[in-house]
């Protein structure tokens, strides 16, 4: 899995807001979570549109999708039983 500056750097060049079309300011990418290889991404552009997006690290290849209503209610419920150890969740 690529380091997290080389993953918001792909994010920066590779995300735009779906409803403006605005590439992202490093400022307006937050990482919320990490499951496996998987992560979740919050974006709010300089027009204050708010997007959700997950993204899936394969073998270098990546994957991005963004969220529907289903995906972030999975989301919350698993988030509502993490411990904030994310030890767990990057097996060494």
């Amino acid at each position: 899995m690529p380091n997290l500056h080389q993953i918001i750097a792909q994010i920066q060049r590779d995300l735009y807001c779906p409803v403006c079309g605005k590439n992202y300011e490093i400022g307006e990418i937050r990482l919320k979570g990490l499951v496996d290889r998987t992560l979740m991404i919050q974006t709010i552009c300089s027009n204050g549109h708010m997007t959700l997006f997950m993204t899936t690290f394969k073998n270098n290849f990546q994957e991005k999708k963004i969220l529907t209503v289903n995906d972030v209610l999975d989301i919350n419920n698993a988030l509502e039983d993490f411990d904030g150890d994310f030890q767990k969740l990057w097996p060494k």
